[in-house]
């Protein structure tokens, strides 16, 4: 087994794997809380609690918490998804305890100053409309907001600059009451540092999390509606286009296949939309496909940045793309040779401590059975062109087509036709 498990108090829990070939350590605790759990009025207040932890704590100041960690060369950061917020240490392996220690007092005991969350709400509401401002981005959150209309996984992470300025310190202290509790944390570490270190240190900084419920969320049950069309008209000088539907949850035995699918489709040079779209044509400098998987759906899209004058050449070549897989399938070398890229990567990946921690911690914290690199791997060897085929003939349909773009100018008929044609 690539891990060991243990409960700290008869509630936290915590998976750990021993890398003795590293020098470091990294720490994360990832607490089930994101932007799938919040209602309109308070989108983006996952994110906001995120920023808010790093300002301060009972014992700490922000300042502190910076000097203690990276005074001892540590790194630290945060994140927030749609289902997880995790807040993580990479540390020498002599200061393991210093890292639990800085982290554990984050997450339970978080000033949350009002001074503090007024001049975060200036930041967060400029992180927003950063992002507003970088069309090659901002046309995913157009992309999730119509594939999920008026669901959670619709909203932005970071919130709206509307939802963050109506977030109160009220608002803040109850959502963290709630959720940060012995029920929806996992820790998870990774590095050299042994089981008794763990377990020991873990018992003498986690014990005193409070034990409530575990949250939930809105699960996503919904059918397809496509196809549909989302165009927000800017002056930009390329239309950005974000094309694509559902996909499977992470818990579906077939991800594998779609991971497969989506490497060959678009998910490296060799794929079939890069040499069509950017070595054939001509038409893109950045053209790729990816995947997204939550616990109860996910999601395939594609994107593409081109001159306005070829958004709709564009989106055909595509659909035509997909329309080739769904009739012909994949030929065995390109499979094989996905197979060989995606088993590589995951396996570079897990040579990063940090990486393997996230990987561990984010397959606990979603509740399901933990994989281990070999049962992966065999997995992804198991996958055949029948179900690379069977995968896009339920994906690439016309009502599973939705298109978002920003641009100057786009017909919105024709990308219809084209998108009705699949």
């Amino acid at each position: 087994m690539d891990w060991k498990e243990i409960v700290i108090s008869g509630r936290i829990k915590v998976i750990f794997k021993k890398a003795p070939q590293f020098h470091s350590v990294s720490t994360g605790i990832l607490i089930k809380a994101g932007s799938r759990f919040e209602t309109p009025e308070i989108s983006g207040i996952s994110h906001f609690v995120e920023h808010l932890l790093f300002k301060g704590t009972k014992k700490r100041s922000c300042n502190r918490i910076k000097e203690e960690i990276e005074g001892v060369g540590g790194t630290f950061n945060g994140f927030t998804s749609e289902e997880v917020t995790c807040y993580w240490i990479k540390i020498l392996k002599n200061y393991f305890d210093l890292g639990m220690d800085v982290l554990s007092d984050m997450v339970q005991n978080p000033l949350m100053k009002e001074e503090d969350i007024e001049k975060e709400r200036k930041v967060i509401i400029e992180e927003i409309n950063m992002y507003r401002d970088i069309p090659a981005k901002y046309v995913f959150e157009i992309f999730d907001r119509q594939l999920f209309s008026n669901h959670s996984l619709g909203q932005p992470v970071a919130g709206t600059a509307e939802s963050v300025t109506g977030i109160s310190r009220k608002n803040l202290l109850d959502y963290t009451h709630k959720f940060y509790n012995s029920e929806n944390i996992v820790v998870s570490i990774a590095g050299n540092v042994s089981e008794q270190q763990v377990s020991e240190t873990a018992s003498k900084y986690l014990s005193r999390f409070r034990q409530e419920k575990e949250s939930v969320f809105e699960e996503w049950n919904r059918k397809p509606e496509g196809p549909r069309i989302t165009n927000i008209r800017k002056k930009t000088e390329q239309t950005h286009i974000a094309m694509g539907g559902m996909g499977i949850s992470r818990f579906d035995e077939r991800r594998y296949a779609l991971n497969l699918l989506d490497i060959i489709l678009g998910g490296n040079m060799s794929s079939r939309l890069f040499n069509r779209i950017r070595e054939d044509m001509g038409l893109a400098y950045a053209i790729k496909s990816m995947t997204g998987f939550y616990n109860d759906t996910g999601v395939y899209v594609i994107y593409a940045g081109v001159s306005p004058e070829n958004a709709e050449k564009c989106i055909s070549a595509v659909v035509d793309e997909l329309k080739k897989i769904k009739e012909k399938g994949v030929r065995a070398s390109e499979l094989e040779r996905a197979k060989r890229f995606l088993s590589s990567q995951f396996l570079m990946r897990l040579e990063d401590n940090t990486e393997y921690m996230l990987w561990l911690g984010e397959q606990k914290i979603s509740g399901g059975r933990i994989s281990g690199r070999n049962e992966i791997l065999r997995k992804i060897d198991s996958v055949d062109s029948k179900g690379i085929l069977s995968m896009a003939e339920e994906l690439f349909t016309s009502s599973n087509f939705y298109v978002s773009l920003i641009g100057p100018k786009a017909d919105e008929s024709e990308i219809l036709k084209t998108a009705e044609s699949l």
